[in-house]
């Protein structure tokens, strides 16, 4: 199915297979606001995220100094997935409900601002600009993020940016640029300047390690389902002893041993000539990174993988809906972004 506006605007939905393939083009002259929300942000920011507990061989997350295992049963969900909200409270949150007739918008998830290390936001119009996981060493990393300019003839663009001990926003050179941008917002870089970034240079911005190997904590329920999943967690277990000091190194001795690959669903977030560029597309890394490339994007980073995988479109009928959702889709996130269109 494809989809193309008067407005410099398109899209395509692919059903074939368990996950729809999603692309969508909207013209930098067709965008009229680029906006970013995170639902509860002050209640949020510094919260210890999704963290791999070893002792419970499960995903936990911990409020108020209290830990929560298990993140992902039925029992602990509601607990751990504190401050997520659903798009259309985000949408009430950026006043989208009361833009102008002749404005549309379209919403992707941010998924995993908020849940994984590595992710930050940064906001010019908050008292607390930096957005971020308790433990996150913003001094000490380069990041790799989608910029929006605060002056709005400027058209946004995906670069590395660095953050000082007051939280200001620095660009690659070191030159304080607090009062150039607007807002941005981290995801993995795999496409610069048309090619390709190497997973072994960025592997270890990948804190949820399903996501590079192939490693399931989760069983069928069949019992090669139940052996494969008890492996699993014992690799999983072992990759995060002495994170974040070991990760890299191994996660990098799992490529050097020919490990099978993740083919994860991916929501990503690209520039092209044009344009901005959303693509949401299952495979490896590399993979999803040479269709973003052969379809002309210049610049791409990963905003979210798997069940928060979506795009919204206000003018699906009748009061706006979903474009396209993986198949597992879990419709509450703690941040998502949206483009205006004119």
């Amino acid at each position: 199915m494809k989809k193309k506006f008067e407005k410099n605007i398109e899209y395509s939905v692919n059903l074939k297979g368990k996950e729809p393939e999603f692309l969508m083009r909207i013209g930098f002259e067709s965008l009229d606001n680029y906006l970013l929300s995170i639902a509860h942000r002050q209640l949020s920011s510094r919260g210890s995220g999704l963290k791999w507990d070893s002792k419970t061989r499960s995903w936990m997350r911990v409020i108020d100094g209290v830990e929560i295992p298990n993140a992902y049963s039925e029992e602990n969900k509601e607990d751990t997935r504190i401050y997520h909200e659903a798009y259309e409270k985000h949408i009430k949150l950026l006043k989208l409900d009361k833009l102008e007739k002749w404005l549309e918008f379209v919403i992707v998830g941010n998924g995993n601002l908020g849940n994984n290390p590595w992710h930050l936001a940064w906001q010019y119009d908050k008292e607390k600009r930096l957005y971020c996981l308790r433990d996150e060493p913003f001094c000490e990393r380069s990041y790799t993020c989608f910029v929006v300019p605060r002056d709005k003839t400027k058209r946004p663009y995906i670069n590395k940016v660095r953050f000082n001990e007051t939280e200001e926003i620095l660009d690659e050179t070191g030159k304080n640029i607090s009062e150039d941008v607007n807002w941005c917002t981290y995801g993995q870089q795999i496409v610069r300047n048309c090619v390709g970034v190497p997973i072994e240079e960025i592997i270890e911005q990948f804190a949820d390690a399903r996501h590079i190997p192939d490693l399931r904590d989760w069983s069928d329920g069949t019992e090669e389902g139940n052996s494969r999943m008890e492996r699993d967690i014992a690799i999983i277990s072992e990759i995060y002893e002495g994170y974040p000091e070991k990760f890299r190194e191994k996660m990098l001795a799992k490529l050097r041993e020919g490990f099978p690959r993740a083919e994860y669903y991916n929501s990503t977030l690209g520039i092209d000539e044009n344009g901005i560029v959303l693509y949401h597309g299952k495979g490896k890394i590399e993979e999803i990174a040479k269709r973003l490339i052969d379809k002309g994007v210049k610049d791409s980073i990963i905003l979210d993988q798997g069940g928060s995988v979506g795009a919204y479109g206000s003018w699906v009928y009748p009061n706006g809906g979903y474009l396209s959702a993986s198949s597992y889709f879990r419709p509450n996130r703690i941040s998502v972004i949206a483009f205006v269109v004119k």
